[in-house]
């Protein structure tokens, strides 16, 4: 493993409030787990995050831990209504709850005119961003739609890549790239760890999960000894494994031989039956040893 080099990214992170972590369009699951895990590790640390995805996650991601708050768009949740060419007709704002329905109350200064209803701009606040991690990201416009929405952004925010495979278009200078280790998520743990996060068994469980879908349960040829480290790791901050247990379900109908002699048991597992032929059973001394005896010899 090429140890990514830190220093200049940890001072950054330490004075960031708002960070937020960005996914490709069509992440895989190795992305998504690895973006998670990096979220929970910065919210542990008193950060405030975000992981934004221009797609929807599917179904399979449904196991990682914070998947329901990933973002579709940058937008925060804040809704800002403005008047353009009014302000200075305001006098002041309130609200009343009228039967569960919120009204703002704009009132114009005595000598103003009234406010033209129809210039009033509803907008999402996008919120100052300290940092953004790009997570697997090798061109910008693998962002799809939130690349337009972030354009200005980028121009003002620090951009940090995270990456194990080649990168197409250099658009960052700080980047934590590793191009020997065997997933996302196994770089992101070792990330996690030098820039002095911490790892709490939620982070974990899904740094893991990513690590062996990724590998297919350290199979891969990218496995490494790093790999294995970045395992025990996570283990020992109490990552939870996602063991699926195969039975005779799991297969097709017809792919495991049954005849009439075979019973289905509660499992499904076949068990074969003793074979009769019809007849009575053997008597239980039939199959003990037996002991043949005869004349001694002189």
């Amino acid at each position: 493993m090429a140890i990514p080099d830190t220093s200049v990214v940890r001072p950054l992170l330490d004075n960031a409030k708002q960070i937020s972590i960005l996914l490709p369009q069509k992440p895989q699951f190795d992305s998504v787990a690895a973006a998670l895990g990096l979220k929970i590790s910065l919210d542990v640390a008193g950060k405030s995050s975000r992981v934004i995805c221009p797609d929807s996650m599917l179904v399979e991601f449904n196991r990682l831990v914070g998947v329901e708050s990933i973002s579709n768009t940058f937008g925060s949740r804040n809704l800002i209504i403005s008047f353009p060419g009014q302000t200075e007709h305001v006098d002041k704002v309130s609200y009343n709850l009228d039967s569960g329905e919120l009204q703002l109350v704009i009132t114009p200064k005595p000598d103003a005119p009234d406010l033209d209803h129809q210039k009033v701009r509803f907008t999402s606040a996008t919120g100052k961003q300290d940092i953004i991690f790009m997570m697997g990201i090798s061109d910008l416009r693998e962002l799809g739609p939130v690349h337009d929405q972030i354009k200005d952004t980028l121009q003002t925010t620090t951009v940090i890549s995270i990456s194990h495979t080649p990168q197409f278009n250099q658009y960052t200078l700080h980047q934590l790239h590793d191009y020997d280790s065997s997933s996302l998520s196994e770089l992101t743990t070792h990330i996690i760890d030098l820039l002095g996060l911490s790892l709490d068994v939620d982070a974990s469980s899904n740094l893991l999960f990513g690590l062996e879908k990724a590998t297919a349960s350290f199979k891969s040829a990218g496995v490494s000894v790093t790999t294995f480290e970045a395992a025990a790791k996570l283990m020992r901050k109490g990552a939870k494994r996602h063991v699926d247990e195969i039975s005779a379900s799991d297969y097709p109908t017809g792919s495991i031989p049954v005849d009439e002699t075979t019973e289905l048991a509660p499992d499904q597992i076949p068990v074969e039956k003793p074979k009769t032929n019809g007849k009575k059973a053997a008597p239980a001394d039939w199959f003990e040893p037996k002991i043949y005896k005869g004349p001694l010899q002189p």
